[in-house]
């Protein structure tokens, strides 16, 4: 084991903080942070985010206190290291099993800049009324998108691709509505799917794939011949797409709409 935890220097909400990662893989840290009852919301992409009040617990169930720049160097030797710019947040996290076993670890993170082009396979918009309406769309033919093409392009983990229900703000089947395709917009976030390699260490970057969500209008929306669309009050729309484990994305977008960040 290869849990590690830095002294509690980073202030937050009147706290200060410790980051918890392992030099190891990401399957360790996750399981050390469930047996010791740090709640999933606390990881964010690479690590845990732990108040001061839990170092001591830590190092009882296992944690090695090293200094920051110790900690930051094993993370990033370890390839488990996650860039994150200034400005973005990372809402939630979690493990998808695709056909065949392999996993993808999926984060959705809030950014005022889109992701990587080269590694991004789908833009999705939040386009809203003046009622707080939410358009959406439901495709001809199940895990189609525009002009028939696959809603996310090349595969995530070689095993299907990154806008399958359920992995970010993309997919949907024949009864499912879903996110229209845009153009354009303004960048509100994405989902980052990041595929397990061997040992439980991270793929390298080139291989994780983005579904980008910005926020759009009405001109923006691009629709497939057959393809259904209709506004939905934003408390409904979530339930309209099957309540995806990425709508509080949406949610987050909604609320900076509400606060006049829209376009």
């Amino acid at each position: 084991m290869a849990v590690l935890v830095d002294p509690p220097r980073w202030p937050a909400h009147g706290r200060e903080w410790s980051h918890l990662v392992s030099d190891v893989s990401l399957d360790e840290l996750h399981a050390f942070a469930r047996r010791v009852g740090i709640p999933a919301r606390g990881f964010e992409g690479d690590h845990y985010d732990v108040s001061s009040e839990r170092l001591a617990d830590l190092q009882a169930a296992g944690a090695t206190l090293v200094p920051a720049g110790e900690l930051l160097r094993r993370l990033v030797a370890s390839g488990l290291r996650v860039p994150k710019r200034r400005g973005q947040q990372v809402l939630g996290s979690w493990v998808e099993v695709r056909p065949g076993g392999d996993e993808v670890h999926v984060d959705l993170v809030v950014s005022v800049e889109p992701p990587p082009a080269a590694t991004t396979r789908g833009v999705r918009g939040l386009v809203v009324d003046g009622e707080r309406r939410v358009l959406l769309r439901r495709p001809r033919f199940a895990g189609q998108d525009v002009a028939g093409q696959d809603v996310a392009g090349p595969d995530v983990a070689g095993q299907g691709g990154a806008g399958q229900d359920g992995a970010g703000p993309a997919g949907a089947g024949p009864d499912r509505w879903a996110l229209p395709v845009v153009g354009r917009g303004r960048p509100l976030g994405f989902s980052r799917h990041r595929p397990v390699a061997a040992g439980g260490r991270r793929a390298p970057a080139s291989r994780w794939r983005h579904i980008a969500l910005v926020a759009g209008t009405p001109d923006d929306v691009v629709l497939a011949d057959g393809d259904e669309a209709r506004l939905v009050a934003a408390t409904d729309a979530g339930r309209a797409c099957g309540a995806p484990p990425w709508w509080p994305l949406v949610v987050h977008g909604l609320e900076a709409a509400a606060l006049g960040g829209g376009r």
